[in-house]
């Protein structure tokens, strides 16, 4: 049974984030202070009391209204999932959204279908709300397949190494950087919000309440949230922290893309010169790959290969609101229908009348044997998962593997490969 948590259990979800997440203690301090009371806990509770505790939470349960249900009714804790709120824009509109985190089954109920109730529930509960897509960053990319959730953003990693006296690059002196917030906070969120809405397809708002919650968040994991301004005015930011044997920069964001270049390399000789680590891993958006220099040897600086690392799975949840936020790479006019399979979720298994009109993209669901106007004449597009389909919309052109067309007809493939997918894609939050 599936009950929303409203801090009646935040001792026990808390053991349970332990248990199996074994975070440092300031860490998981930070989220039960500073996130735990802003996001919605699901809970799959074993025996038939949930129903009971939801309504003695409403102050509806009658034996319930004067205290608490006994222990032994209560049911354990099989399993939880915690929803973190967010503002996202996609294609430059704003659209809400939740973040999937602390997902997790106690070793003793796994294997049992505690997180696929877990997921079913919350699959139709932001549905109903109106949202058209949901994501996490997966422990393990194979669990989360069969729920179809696929990959749609990368994360690059790169590791510097210091051998010798490295070079201060010339223009090294325009910079400045300060430990902690901007100075103004509310311009600086602006102007990341004005940036990343041209670079990106899909990325997080940028509000002060977020930018607050990083720093908090850094210095809950002994990080360093950095400001960085350039010949006065604010360039971006990033954070600092050890891991490992290295340095490690991450949350980076410059906001004049003409700078990038400098704003990367004057960080990492801010960071070599006031901390001398000599070794150093950058952890970047897709979107830097043009300005990460190729491996080799530089003055007194080794850089090793870039990596690319999948880092967040996608789920759609409305295909007809996602939809609308698409763009296709033809001028002109075109139709077909088309079936999406959804063997986890009912509501978006169904015939969609798939049209392009002027770049412009709709899916619209038809009802069983729907014939109307709108349809007739339309040729069969045949079928597609809708595992395959977010591959499709999330994922970059040149990944786009043949076995994504499997039982599509010319028709259904020929508009489908004309979409612009959803990307480059920034998210770069942990909770």
């Amino acid at each position: 049974m599936i009950i929303e948590d409203r801090e009646r259990h935040k001792e026990e979800v808390c053991a349970m984030w332990q248990r199996n997440f074994h975070d440092p203690a300031p860490y998981a301090e930070f989220y039960f202070t500073e996130v735990y009371g802003k996001n919605e806990i699901l809970l799959n509770l074993s025996g038939d009391s949930a129903d009971r505790l939801t309504a003695m939470e409403a102050g509806t349960d009658r034996e319930g209204a004067s205290g608490e249900l006994p222990e032994a009714e209560a049911g354990e804790i099989r399993g939880m999932l915690h929803l973190n709120p967010y503002r996202l824009f996609v294609r430059g509109k704003e659209v809400d959204a939740h973040y999937i985190v602390g997902v997790a089954t106690d070793e003793e109920y796994r294997r049992q279908g505690v997180m696929r109730e877990l997921l079913a529930d919350t699959f139709h509960r932001l549905r109903e709300r109106g949202e058209m897509l949901t994501y996490l960053m997966p422990a393990d990319r194979d669990y989360y397949l069969p729920f179809d959730f696929r990959f749609g953003m990368c994360q690059l990693e790169q590791e510097i190494e210091c051998f010798g006296q490295a070079g201060v690059p010339a223009y090294f002196d325009e910079f400045r950087f300060a430990a902690g917030l901007p100075e103004d906070v509310e311009a600086a969120c602006r102007a990341e919000n004005a940036t990343r809405t041209g670079d990106f397809a899909i990325c997080t708002e940028i509000t002060p309440e977020y930018l607050s919650r990083m720093e908090k968040e850094a210095r809950s994991d002994f990080a360093r949230y950095v400001s960085v301004y350039q010949n006065g005015a604010y360039a971006g930011r990033f954070v600092m922290g050890a891991e490992n044997d290295c340095l490690v920069l991450s949350q980076i964001v410059c906001v004049d893309g003409t700078r990038r270049e400098e704003f990367l390399y004057g960080a990492l000789s801010y960071c070599e010169q006031e901390y001398h680590y000599g070794r150093y891993q950058l952890v970047l958006d897709e979107t830097w790959r043009d300005v990460l220099r190729q491996p080799g040897s530089y003055d007194g600086v080794r850089i090793l290969p870039v990596k690319e690392k999948p880092i967040i799975m996608f789920r759609i949840l409305d295909l007809e609101k996602l939809g609308a936020s698409l763009e296709s790479d033809s001028a002109g006019d075109d139709a077909c229908r088309i079936f999406v399979k959804d063997a986890f979720f009912d509501e978006q298994e169904g015939s969609y009348l798939l049209q392009v009109k002027g770049r412009q993209v709709s899916f619209e669901k038809m009802s069983g044997g729907q014939t109307d106007n709108a349809s007739a004449g339309v040729p069969d597009g045949g079928s597609v998962t809708i595992g395959a389909l977010t591959e499709l919309l999330f994922g970059r052109k040149e990944d786009r593997e043949e076995k994504l067309y499997k039982g599509l007809t010319p028709e259904g493939r020929r508009i489908l490969e004309s979409l612009w997918p959803l990307c480059p894609v920034c998210i770069q939050e942990i909770v």
